[in-house]
This record gives C-alpha cells, structure tokens and sequence, in this order.
C-alpha cells in the first residue's frame, strides 16, 4: 500500500469497521466513532494459538483496570476469522488460549487495516506486532511496530499513554511523579520549537514572551509569541483570536501567519518586524507633520482590523512598532476580541462563589467595581510604569488592558468594541502632540478612577493643541456611540496634511 494510504503519527485515523467478538463471546460490528471521546490502543498480532500472541494479550488484559483509569480502551486486531477468535476466547491459557479476556478481539481477514497502519507482511501476509495510540479526536498519537519474535512490555506501554495525557513535553524514562519539561524556561537563543529556531528574546507581555525567530522551513524572519501558562479555555480563546486577526491584510498591521500548539506550548507566529515601539519617537519629539502622517497610518491599520471585526482591546505606543524608523505597524492582537461574537470573557476564579463575568453595566460605581480588582494584581502594577503594565481579564473579574490607554468603559469591565480602541488611539495622539502620557504618576486604581469621571474629558480637551482639538475631541466621547470610526480618524488625518 502506497505511503499517501497509510496513517502516520500526527494524522487523523480514517474511519474504519471491522467484525470482532467481545469478550461474552458475542459477535459485533466495531466503528472507529465508537470511541470517539476515548483513548483507543490499537493490538495489532499475526496469529490466534500461537506462542507469544496469548502472553501478551493475557498482559494486555491483567493490566484492563489501569487503562481504564487513563480512558482507553483495548481492541485486538489479527487476520484471523471470528470463528477462530471465538473458539481462542474458550481455551484455557495452559492450552495456549486467552479465556476470560477483557477486551474483544476483531478479524481483518484481509490485512486492509493491517496495511493502513503500516504493520503488514507482504512476504508471508502476516501482520507484525503493532501498538497504536488514536486519542478522543481520533488523532494517532503513537505507533510502533513489533519483530514477531517479541512480545511488548505492557508497562511501557501504559507509560507512553500516560506521557501523552501529560499536557506537556516529557524527557526519556519519563514517569508521572517526574512532572513534564518547564519548556517556557528552556526558551533560549539556539533551542528550535517545531520549525523555528530562536534568535533572542524581544519582551514580555501579560499573555506570553516574544522572540525573534528564524523560519528554518520558509527560511525567513519571524516573531514568535509564545502563551505563558494560562487555563486551557484562556489559551484556546487566545489561539481563536489570533487566528481571526490572522485575516487582517494591511501594512500598517502585523501579519500572523498562524496561531498554534507547537511542541505542546501555544505559539502565535507572526511578521518580523525591525523598528523601536512608537514609545522611543514620542521620548524623542514629533512634529506636527510628522504626527498627521503617523497617525493617519495608525488610523487606517485599526480600521482595517476593523472592518474583520477584530478589537485590539490593548492598543497602546508600545504596541506600535516603526518599520524603518517611519512606517507604524500594529502589534500584538494577544488581548483582541471579535465584537462581532461579542463573546464573554470570565474570571479564573476557583471560590466557591461564581466567577465574575464581563458586564456591560456602565451605571456601575468605582467603589462597587474597584472592590473587586485583584488585590495582588494591583501592587503589581503599583510596581510598574503604568504605561506598559497589562491587566489581565483572567485574573481581574473581566477588566483588561493597559490602565493608561483605557477606555471608560474598559476600566468598568464592560464587553470590548470598535470604539474602545478609539479612546485608546485618542490618549496615544495626545502623548505624540504632548510627549508625555496623559496619566502619568497615576497609579492604576487612580487611573481607573479618573476614567470614571465626567469632567475627564475636559481636563483632556486642556493637552491637546488647538490645531487638533477640533479632529480629536470626539475620539474621547463618553459614550461610546458618539466616537468615530478608526477610518474616519485615518481620513481626518489625510485631509490636514
């Protein structure tokens, strides 16, 4: 059977039925969806009566109940007729049956799965010893394939089953009380993770750390974004969204080329791009020219992210880089969200009470709302320039992003949209007129307050120069209805130039 035919570890196993005989001596037709939601161990062996065959599967069988634990099943599978299974499950071990089996035994006359799983004898139409692992997916995830002079170790088997129910990378001789490889800690220049080998570290964000990579398949450049340990509806929400923003086609966004497992760790791969953050220009001074320019690209990169449907929900100067010293470009979709969705976002809470959910309540009070921020998450930020510490909404009862670019409705934990990134884009454009951060020496609780409050937006109205109060006032609404469109901005910016 040609290799395209066969299945290989890593694949989807087809979908496959064979005629078997359980263990009640009764005959059943077996499909390969019967055990989706389980492990499968797949016994392949030549011969019913002959001499090694029975020690392994009497092996296989004594060790039922601890297979069981680990949610897999065990299914035989030999050329032999149900007939000959049959009269094999009746006959004494000390006669060379296997009476009082647990698990049923199937016939592949044939050879036709013998041959899909790599495991046939084409010389003497035999299959070989063959073990093979297909997860609750229906995904193979071990194959080994067996001399017919050798019976396998049962406990080396249950040890590879286990290992892949790890959740992580596990060394050689790997046992349970072992634990897995902290492979985030061996992250370091030269270590390849999949296809890509690292360069250097580039920097930490609240979800992951990035890293200069090279592409060793594509032979390019890459950024790497590896998730730090979260949940595993955190990361899989992550890994969802990254790959929404992946649509997003526009120079003045990031392109994410894909959003994955990649050696067990989540891993966002995206454009490599060489400039400092926005953040080094602003320290540096821009001039009004050269701010209509910046701002215009800025404007028109979020739109088009927009136009997909996709919040940034964490735009600040840090994530925005210039290519070349000139040309912005967006980065880090890590806290986007699709507010086409507008799915909900919840707390990684483990109280008994239920977790705290993302409210769209804008009525709510900054005592009731303050109240409920995570203690330790706010000395952290206490510890850290407010300009680039990152709240996490797993960890802060929905509230997420960075306290100095928030939008009021952000600070409240309300449901991202459109217009968040808005205010965001507002507060960065002040910074590029003003050069320095419109909450500077706030803390976050401080910050989170002043957002609150009505008069905020006229204590704003006070830092942005006349020329520009006009095209910006309105991106600093309080109502969210009332800003414009990231493309209205972009056009705004255009036409004064």
């Amino acid at each position: 059977m040609n290799s395209e035919q066969s299945c290989v570890v890593g694949s989807r196993v087809r979908p496959f039925q064979l005629h078997a005989v359980t263990p009640q001596l009764q005959q059943q037709q077996i499909n390969s969806e019967d055990y989706r939601g389980r492990w499968l161990a797949l016994i392949f062996y030549p011969h019913d009566f002959s001499f090694v065959c029975p020690t392994e599967l009497t092996g296989f069988s004594a060790e039922k109940p601890q297979f069981d634990q680990l949610n897999c099943e065990l299914l035989g599978v030999s050329i032999d007729s149900l007939e000959t299974h049959a009269k094999w499950l009746q006959t004494p071990a000390d006669d060379g049956g296997v009476e009082g089996l647990r698990f049923p035994l199937a016939a592949d006359p044939e050879g036709a799965l013998c041959q899909y799983f790599g495991v046939w004898r084409e010389a003497d139409g035999l299959p070989n010893r063959g073990l093979f692992l297909i997860d609750p997916e229906g995904i193979l995830r071990f194959a080994a394939s067996y001399d017919l002079s050798v019976g396998r170790n049962v406990q080396d088997v249950l040890r590879i089953l286990d290992a892949l129910q790890a959740g992580g990378l596990c060394p050689a001789n790997w046992k349970r009380a072992d634990g897995v490889l902290d492979t985030a800690s061996l992250l370091k220049s030269g270590r390849v993770l999949g296809h890509y080998r690292i360069v250097r570290a580039l920097g930490q964000g609240a979800f992951g750390q990035v890293f200069e990579a090279d592409d060793l398949r594509l032979e390019r450049k890459v950024a790497l974004k590896v998730i730090l340990k979260q949940n595993d509806q955190t990361e899989k929400q992550l890994l969802r969204e990254a790959r929404a923003a992946a649509g997003i086609n526009h120079p003045n966004v990031c392109t994410i080329y894909s959003a994955d497992l990649i050696d067990t760790l989540p891993t966002i791969v995206m454009e490599y791009i060489d400039g400092a953050p926005l953040t080094d220009l602003i320290g540096s001074g821009c001039d009004h020219r050269r701010f209509r320019r910046i701002a215009q690209q800025i404007a028109l990169g979020l739109a088009a992210a927009q136009e997909k449907g996709i919040v940034h929900g964490d735009l600040k100067p840090a994530n925005i880089l210039l290519r070349d010293g000139e040309t912005p470009v967006i980065v880090d979709f890590g806290l986007a969200r699709s507010f086409q969705q507008r799915e909900t976002v919840t707390s990684d809470s483990t109280d008994s009470e239920p977790p705290a959910s993302v409210t769209t309540n804008t009525d709510a009070t900054p005592e009731a709302d303050l109240s409920s921020l995570d203690l330790e998450e706010t000395i952290v930020f206490e510890n850290h320039p407010v300009e680039t510490a990152t709240l996490s909404a797993a960890h802060s009862n929905g509230i997420s992003g960075t306290p100095a670019y928030m939008s009021p409705e952000q600070a409240r934990g309300a449901a991202l949209s459109e217009a968040s990134d808005i205010f965001s884009l507002g507060l960065i454009f002040v910074q590029m007129l003003s050069g320095t951060s419109v909450m500077r020496d706030m803390t976050a609780l401080e910050i989170i307050a002043t957002l609150w409050r009505p008069d905020f937006v006229a204590s704003l109205t006070e830092q942005i120069p006349s020329e520009f109060r006009n095209e910006l006032i309105d991106l600093f609404a309080m109502d969210p209805t009332n800003r414009p469109s990231a493309k209205e901005v972009g056009r705004r910016m255009g036409e004064g130039m």
